[in-house]
């Protein structure tokens, strides 16, 4: 393994017991966060706890009072109905006095001598004869026919008198208790009596308050008299519900929090810890990864520095800070160097001998290659000249015929002259290729305008060739200094090649315009084309070979040869392009023109 390899090794070693006990770490903070935000939901209950208990032990001494008071001893009713009226501060409670039948005989919800509910249960009768104070449970007013709550105190027994006096809340009396707190709109904070029946409810209240709360938060307030359970509401929402049991009147209050906000705020405060430690640890990793890689460098230097001097080669000495290793690159590197010059000088002993040799070969291949053209060429010549001799001689020998109709001996005289103009002309390239290849042809330059040359030359092809070919012509005025016989040589030579292989009722596009500095001229036909072997020998004038369309159209093939000779000696350049057989082929000519002599069409 290589070093940063053990480095790395040893920072897991360190870090993964390390990221054990964080990770441990974290979740006890995660536990600890959750239970700190449930001992504040508790600490909330507790407080709304303490406060209904306060409302209904104020409620209880101001029963006592009546129980105990003049008007019940002497059941002056009449006069407490008017006193308990005018100390009625809400109309969510009112105050009820019953007798041991249960039937009622002052009621401050209703006007005075209003019929009330007669003989309604054994309630009345129960609290009196255990002449303690009691807190009812969830029930249907007889007067009020709405869901109320009770604070139950018998009269004593000593007063003679058996009656119950009972303060009556509407559960929206305790709205006031939970508007004391400021509580998450998705919260919800309620009471239910000792029967599970819901008291009040700050949301859907309208909806809950009168029917059971759900089985486990029952269960478990039955169970304890405070304490926490998960549990879903009955408007299906998954919440922690802290509940705590008042011991005065055995009702309970219980706050729901859903899961996502407790679990969300402690995870919060968990993940800032770990990104914290992440941090930490990101750290002194990268730090190790900094050393170990320097390190790592040094040994890789000294490395590099042993296999370049087995593989022959030099490299640089770059300064690593590590002086062991440092030292031995250097010692390498001076070795290394002294090896290269011994290496070096073998090679260019090496390298000169295989030059002379290439020479050698490359002058062999030449003369090889210049002798083999020169019969190509030869037996080319040999051929070309054979077939218009043949038809001169033939000629020749039908004019001497003594009986030749006089019609017969003009055509023989015609084939003659025609066959020896052929031969001029064939005569005449070989002069002409051989004063433009050696560089005897002298230009007489002036300025021309190169658009009425092309157009001239197209005409005068066009006047023989119009029935044979369509023709397409486009040029535009611009002058060039030059030899204008010269030229039009080489204008007359691509087209003669373009209407040579192209076939009768095919095309041919001229087209000139300005490039720049350049005046060119193209020649596009819809010919037999070029193969792709015998376009970058087009224009040679001796490597001619039986696939070249020079051959295997006859003619010398030395027409291309003197255009590129001209072109070149005018300071331009000539191109041949083709897809190859029967796609036609394009011959283009850049020729260096005056400054600013682009003219309109002519």
């Amino acid at each position: 393994m290589k070093t940063r390899t053990y480095l790395l090794l040893m920072l897991v070693a360190i870090i993964v017991p390390v990221a054990g006990l964080s990770t441990l770490g974290l979740s006890m903070l995660l536990q600890s966060e959750r239970e700190s935000r449930l001992r504040a939901i508790e600490e909330m209950a507790n407080s709304a706890s303490l406060q209904i208990d306060s409302e209904i032990g104020r409620a209880e001494a101001a029963l006592r009072i009546v129980a105990n008071s003049r008007e019940i001893g002497t059941d002056d009713f009449a006069a407490l109905y008017r006193l308990l009226s005018a100390t009625r501060t809400s109309p969510l409670s009112w105050t009820l006095v019953a007798d041991y039948s249960g039937s009622g005989i002052i009621n401050t919800l209703v006007p005075y001598g209003t019929p009330l509910a007669r003989n309604t249960g054994r309630w009345a009768a129960d609290i009196y004869d255990a002449q303690v104070p009691r807190v009812g449970g969830y029930f249907i007013g007889a007067s009020s026919k709405r869901g109320v709550v009770s604070v139950n105190v018998p009269v004593p027994a000593a007063a003679g008198k058996k009656y119950v006096v009972t303060q009556i809340f509407d559960p929206a009396y305790f709205n006031k208790v939970f508007q004391r707190h400021v509580l998450d709109p998705d919260w919800i904070i309620g009471v239910f009596d000792a029967k599970g029946i819901s008291i009040a409810r700050s949301r859907g209240a309208a909806q809950f308050v009168g029917k059971p709360v759900r089985p486990g938060l029952y269960e478990a307030s039955r169970r304890q008299p405070s304490g926490m359970v998960a549990n879903i509401t009955r408007e299906g929402v998954q919440v922690y519900t802290v509940f705590v049991r008042s011991s005065l009147t055995s009702w309970t209050v219980a706050i729901g929090v859903p899961v996502d906000e407790i679990e969300s705020a402690a995870r919060l405060t968990t993940w800032y810890a770990a990104a914290a430690l992440l941090a930490i640890l990101g750290g002194a990793v990268s730090i190790a990864v900094f050393f170990g890689r320097r390190i790592d460098r040094a040994l890789q230097g000294a490395t590099s520095a042993a296999h370049a001097l087995a593989d022959g080669t030099v490299i640089e000495v770059v300064p690593s800070g590590l002086q062991e290793a440092d030292g031995l690159s250097h010692v390498l590197h001076r070795t290394g160097l002294a090896l290269a010059r011994e290496r070096a000088a073998r090679a260019a002993l090496e390298e000169e001998r295989e030059r002379l040799l290439d020479m050698e070969r490359s002058a062999r291949q030449r003369a090889e290659a210049q002798d083999h053209a020169k019969d190509n060429f030869i037996s080319m010549l040999s051929h070309e000249l054979r077939n218009p001799l043949a038809a001169i001689t033939n000629a020749l020998a039908a004019i001497r015929m003594p009986a030749m109709p006089a019609p017969h001996r003009d055509k023989a005289w015609d084939i003659a002259s025609r066959q020896l103009a052929h031969l001029t002309h064939m005569v005449g390239d070989l002069l002409d290729v051989r004063r433009v290849l050696s560089g005897k042809v002298t230009l007489q330059t002036a300025r021309v305008n190169l658009g009425e040359l092309v157009k001239f030359c197209c005409d005068s092809k066009m006047v023989a060739n119009a029935k044979d070919h369509e023709w397409s012509v486009g040029v535009v005025q611009a002058h060039v200094v030059g030899d204008a016989n010269r030229l039009t040589q080489v204008v007359d030579n691509i087209l003669a090649n373009a209407i040579k292989y192209t076939p009768a009722g095919g095309s041919i596009t001229v087209r000139m315009w300005c490039d720049d500095a350049m005046a060119v001229i193209e020649v596009a036909d819809t010919g037999v084309g070029i193969a792709p072997d015998v376009l970058p020998t087009i224009f040679d004038s001796l490597v001619q070979g039986p696939t070249t369309i020079d051959r295997s159209q006859g003619g010398l093939g030395l027409g291309l040869s003197i255009a590129r000779g001209l072109v070149h000696m005018h300071g331009g350049t000539i191109a041949a392009d083709s897809e190859g057989p029967g796609e036609g082929s394009t011959f283009t000519v850049r020729l260096p023109r005056e400054p600013q002599d682009a003219g309109p069409p002519v």
